[in-house]
């Protein structure tokens, strides 16, 4: 039978790992401290000539009329989403215009809309200033008002509609009450017969009435327009006031860190790949 292996326990194992690791290390601890910083230097240095960009997040509220969204926000965040649309954005504004600025590439590669639970958009965009990543903001609100204008015209014009209709309706009404108040206009000039006067004004009171019923029914009616259209159901997209920007490069300090820890790494392994075969087997 073959003999049983012996057991290593864990601790031996670590312990046999970090007195390795300590004598590979040893010899060549300031040329992996050295190196590191040198790493370090050179990329916080590199980082620091390296252009500034700004990354501006912003909250877009969707466009409504009467109370309903002309587009779901996951439609809307698609059609901002496409480049075409970007690009004629950008065109129709001073916000990167030519073609050739180098700020233009990096707002194309970067601007993401993405649909939130409620109705409306969070728009990101990094750009070359604080000033033009505002302006690009500004200016993909305007191209989707502009374009979703043939949505919200109809609509709109169907409301203002309804609502003249009910303002000739009010009109009439008040020139019906105006006339009723009128005792001419109905009861004779000349005295008559007492109980035909009687009726006759019970036949006024009871027209006026019915023209006071129709008429505060119709203004009603019409406080109910004037809310469909005002600004609490009825408005455009627009851009919250609250648009966060931060400087999203250069980061020298974070860059040297990440670029140091990997150097380390690198010098490390390096160290216990070169380390003499008599110093493994002790």
């Amino acid at each position: 039978m073959s003999e049983a292996q012996p057991q290593i326990s864990i601790l031996e194992y670590f312990g046999g790992l970090s007195t390795f690791l300590d004598r590979s290390v040893r010899k060549r601890l300031s040329t992996i401290a050295l190196g590191t910083l040198a790493v370090m230097f050179i990329v916080f240095l590199v980082s620091q000539m390296a252009p500034a960009t700004y990354t501006a997040t912003a909250s877009v509220r969707l466009a409504r009329v009467d109370g309903t969204e002309l587009m779901t926000p996951q439609a809307t965040a698609a059609q901002i989403n496409q480049r075409a649309f970007l690009v004629r954005a950008l065109d129709s504004s001073d916000a990167a215009a030519d073609r050739e600025d180098r700020g233009r590439k990096l707002i194309l590669d970067s601007f993401n809309a993405r649909p939130n639970l409620a109705d409306s958009l969070t728009l990101v965009v990094t750009a070359a200033s604080e000033k033009q990543a505002r302006d690009v903001l500004e200016a993909a609100v305007n191209a989707l008002n502009k374009e979703q204008e043939k949505l919200r015209a109809p609509l709109v014009s169907e409301l203002s509609a309804q609502l003249a209709l009910q303002d000739e309706n009010i009109a009439s009404l008040t020139r019906i009450r105006e006339s009723l108040a009128t005792g001419d206009s109905i009861s004779p000039s000349a005295a008559g017969d007492a109980s035909a006067l009687v009726l006759r004004r019970v036949w006024l009171l009871d027209l006026t009435t019915k023209n006071e019923e129709r008429l505060a029914a119709a203004n009603a009616e019409r406080r109910k327009m004037v809310s469909r259209m005002g600004p609490m159901k009825t408005y455009p997209a627009s851009l919250s006031e609250d648009v966060i920007i931060i400087q999203s490069s250069p980061r020298p300090v974070r860059h040297a860190i990440f670029a140091g820890a990997i150097a380390l790494l690198a010098l490390l392994v390096y160290a216990m790949i070169r380390m003499p075969g008599s110093a493994r087997a002790q």
